[in-house]
């Protein structure tokens, strides 16, 4: 056993996986795409377990061109046949990546994720897998962590990629590509490269190949630091989850129901995952966006009396936003679907006095104006591209509008969520 093959067999031991326990009937399965790490995986794998004992899935998202998707496909099938181990190969059709991105809300790379994950949930049933090992390796560890940072995300992101979900593993995550591309030479084992890697629209790969190699060049031991508050990460991670995890949403119809008092009660970081633990239950957790949960988590400061049914039962808070609505009334805090409505694609927060709204905060809409100095009216739409907004903050950039008022105006455009100008009609 080479020693690359025996840092994959520790790498096995970390997600919890025993060789003997792997058997002809319950399986190890191999995701293969073709490249390098999944290619070194299924060596690696090959030489620990034998062919018998291993079964493999590639799949083709068909996003590339024909002649490509196709020959990575051919590619991992010829590799399998050579090692006499079981291939399946999974096709979407050409366009269901992209109607998937649509429907999602998301771009094409999300979308290619989310359904090669449930392709991966359906071999593991079908197959009867004791795991599926997935090539995620060190490299890809350290690029998680930077774009995770980059996009704002908290401990619950900050911890990286885990060596195990559920049944999903990833023993390659202490070794490095150059280590990789030195066992598969050692073997005379040629891979696929995927021309889209070299594209930097995407995030991962402009983190590849623009700021690791300038994190290298002018940040020594960056990697070894990062690694450490990924550590860190998960351990707040942990405690956290702990802590959330106490607070229980109850069904109650098509709701699910929280005492108020008691999720008001918990600090903010607490109450932001009984939060996403809800909108997880109802499978809207990726597509909400945060600034709908940031003014959820502020209703502590200036509505939590409003929400008290002994101090006022008329007021309430409610918040719309991506087919969810959350609402805040009588004592109990609850989250459901709602049914579809015009600002879906952004959000909608009503609040109520005596039974009558006194104002709402919602996104934009089409055909949405504000009053300007001189008494005219001009297109918010004109606005935000005066203020030079991205296409994908539009929506969650928050509008006031006062219902107390003929016509019902809006008063504010709050730019400054997002880092942009506020517009206040006086």
């Amino acid at each position: 056993m080479t020693e690359f093959e025996k840092k994959v067999l520790a790498g096995l031991a970390q997600c919890g996986i025993v060789v003997a326990d792997v058997t002809e009937l319950c399986p190890l399965g191999v995701a293969v795409s073709g490249g390098a790490d999944s290619v070194s995986l299924l060596c690696a794998l090959y030489a620990i377990f034998g062919g018998k004992r291993l079964r493999v899935l590639t799949v083709n998202h068909n996003i590339r061109s024909e002649e490509e998707s196709a020959g990575d496909a051919q590619f991992v099938r010829d590799v399998c046949e050579n090692l006499s181990v079981s291939c399946k190969c999974v096709v979407f059709a050409r366009g269901d990546v992209a109607s998937s991105a649509k429907e999602r809300g998301h771009g094409i790379e999300e979308a290619a994720r989310f359904l090669r994950y449930k392709a991966f949930d359906d071999f593991i049933a079908e197959e009867n897998l004791f795991a599926l090992c997935l090539a995620h390796n060190q490299n890809d560890m350290m690029e998680t962590l930077l774009m995770r940072f980059l996009q704002g995300s908290g401990a619950e992101g900050g911890s990286g990629i885990a060596w195990r979900r559920e049944k999903m593993v990833r023993p390659l995550l202490e070794i490095s590509r150059a280590e990789i591309e030195i066992y598969l030479h050692q073997r005379g084992q040629d891979w696929r490269t995927d021309s889209s890697n070299a594209d930097t629209n995407y995030l991962r790969n402009n983190v590849r190949k623009n700021l690791v190699p300038f994190l290298d060049a002018h940040f020594i031991g960056w990697k070894k630091a990062l690694a450490t508050g990924a550590e860190k990460s998960s351990d707040d991670n942990d405690a956290l989850q702990t802590l959330s995890d106490v607070l229980c949403w109850q069904k109650q119809g098509n709701d699910l129901v929280l005492d108020a008092e008691s999720f008001f009660g918990q600090p903010k970081a607490v109450r932001r995952r009984v939060l996403f633990n809800a909108l997880n239950l109802l499978g809207g957790a990726e597509r909400f966006p945060y600034t709908v949960v940031r003014q959820v988590l502020e209703w502590k400061k200036s509505d939590f009396s409003s929400c008290d049914a002994k101090k006022n039962p008329s007021l309430r808070r409610k918040i719309s936003a991506r087919g969810i609505e959350i609402l805040c009334k009588s004592g109990k805090i609850s989250v459901k679907k709602c049914e579809k409505m015009a600002t879906e694609s952004g959000f909608l927060d009503i609040i109520e006095e005596d039974g009558s709204s006194v104002r709402l905060v919602r996104s934009v809409q089409s055909g949405d104006v504000v009053r300007t100095k001189d008494g005219s009216f001009k297109s918010v739409q004109k606005i935000f591209g005066d203020w030079k907004v991205r296409a994908e903050d539009r929506n969650q950039i928050p509008l006031v509008q006062d219902l107390s008022q003929e016509g019902q105006p809006i008063v504010a455009i709050m730019g400054s969520e997002l880092g942009y100008s506020d517009w206040i009609v006086t």
